[in-house]
């Protein structure tokens, strides 16, 4: 069994990244992720389904509008910082660059606020998110999750993963585990506005935090001061990785969005809690994202082609693996997840193994956004993306009415094999990248 262990550590995992460092960040994802799955057991007990549908549907509207408000600098900043020129110090001169980014996300902050309080009190245009929460507490939450965004971006480039693991991924699902406990053991009312000020709190705890470990950082790796120039392109390119994100929301969200406004508020709260236990599968995929931006944007900007054809080959083979475990080890927990929720059925317990099967395709054919978005191709995801979303708004506009849930679970697993697939024709004729796992012939 050793031998068999350091076989596949030297054929899989060491040319990607740093074991020691992976097992580190599994681990404290997964502390983060059974902290997240206790505290929705006590959230649910407390507000019940309906409203926590409702939450859920308010929260994930503010991911996709924050999304817009970051216009994608979360991705170009972790794509261009490591081109630019670096000083006689050996820091990077990105001052220019940083504050376009700032400027950026004040003006589209302000115009987002501008449009909603002339909608809300002038037009009278009713929110989306119909009675969930204020205008004010919809807006703080995209202020606090921009700013997490950019300054997790920043302190990706530089490899700094375990501090932000412990500030959001182990101390904000704390907290909220050890305030909701409370309310629950001592029989106390927990309204859905207070779910909202909770959270603000939280989240601005970790956005602090975040901001006092990137000026550490940034105060030693980059030359804030400096004049370099940002292309001229980057408006474009910037909508590009606004526009992946978006996806990225969308795939797992898209479905939960439409159920909300068709009023199938409790098939969105058995739909959020699908897809909390599908991250299991998709975790060793996210987890990666943590270090292999960093390593392909060096080697495209070096145009190494064959070590970044050989991480990308490495890094499919390594994840799949992973998640193949983790597939495993959700069918064997998912029915007894199902039921500490209180919605253990067989019919449900099949719709979780199709919704956590589809996270194998991200793997199955590589990490191929992760290539388009660091080697200047950004424009195929948002090609591949036009391509996908038109349709699946549309499946999702004929069929969630009439079957709901069982129809939010299907249409995500096709369009989710849909994505991952066209992604991959994308990288193949591009770069001539081939996964391990998929045989394709152009």
């Amino acid at each position: 069994m050793i031998k068999l262990i350091r076989a596949i550590r030297k054929k899989y995992f060491d040319d990607t990244v740093d074991l020691s460092k992976l097992s580190k960040t599994f681990l404290l994802w997964g502390v983060g992720l059974v902290l997240v799955y206790i505290a929705n057991i006590y959230l649910t007990r407390l507000i019940g389904l309906q409203q926590y549908g409702e939450y859920t549907i308010f929260m994930n509207w503010v991911a996709l509008v924050s999304t817009l408000v970051t216009f994608g600098w979360d991705g170009y900043l972790v794509q261009k910082i490591p081109q630019l020129p670096v000083n006689g110090e050996g820091k990077i001169s990105a001052g220019s660059m940083l504050k376009k980014a700032l400027l950026s996300f004040f003006i589209l902050y302000a115009l987002l606020c501008l449009l909603l309080f002339a909608g809300v009190y002038l037009v009278k245009f009713p929110l989306l998110f119909s009675g969930t929460g204020t205008l004010l507490i919809f807006l703080l939450f995209v202020f606090l999750f921009t700013g997490i965004s950019y300054f997790k971006s920043i302190l990706k480039i530089f490899n700094k993963v375990t501090p932000v693991q412990w500030l959001e991924d182990i101390s904000k699902p704390l907290l909220l585990l050890i305030i909701v406990g409370c309310f629950y053991y001592f029989k106390k009312t927990l309204t859905l506005s207070a779910v909202y000020l909770v959270n603000v709190g939280l989240f601005f705890v970790v956005l602090l935090g975040l901001y006092l470990l990137m000026y550490q950082t940034v105060r030693k790796k980059i030359v804030l001061k400096s004049n370099s120039p940002v292309r001229e392109k980057w408006v474009r390119q910037c909508f590009y990785f606004m526009c992946i994100m978006l996806g990225y929301t969308f795939f797992s969200k898209m479905e939960l969005l439409f159920l909300g406004f068709y009023a199938k508020n409790e098939d969105a709260a058995r739909y959020q809690l699908l897809l909390r236990i599908a991250d299991l599968v998709i975790l060793p995929d996210f987890l990666f994202n943590y270090y292999l931006p960093q390593k392909f944007s060096h080697f495209f900007a070096e145009k190494n082609y064959t070590d970044s054809h050989k991480l990308f080959r490495n890094a499919a083979r390594t994840i799949f693996i992973l998640q193949v475990i983790c597939l495993m080890g959700v069918a064997a927990i998912g029915y007894f997840y199902l039921q500490s929720f209180k919605i253990a059925s067989p019919a449900m317990y099949v719709l979780l193994l199709i919704l956590c099967s589809s996270q194998l395709f991200y793997s199955l054919f590589g990490s191929t956004n992760l290539v388009l978005m660091t080697s200047g191709n950004e424009k195929y995801s948002f090609m591949a993306l036009g391509m996908v979303l038109i349709v699946e708004a549309i499946a999702n506009i004929l069929f969630i009415p009439a079957y709901g849930l069982p129809a939010a679970v299907y249409i995500s697993w096709g369009s989710v094999l849909a994505y991952t697939m066209i992604l991959y024709l994308f990288v193949h004729k591009k770069l001539k990248f081939s996964s391990p796992l998929i045989s394709f012939r152009s």
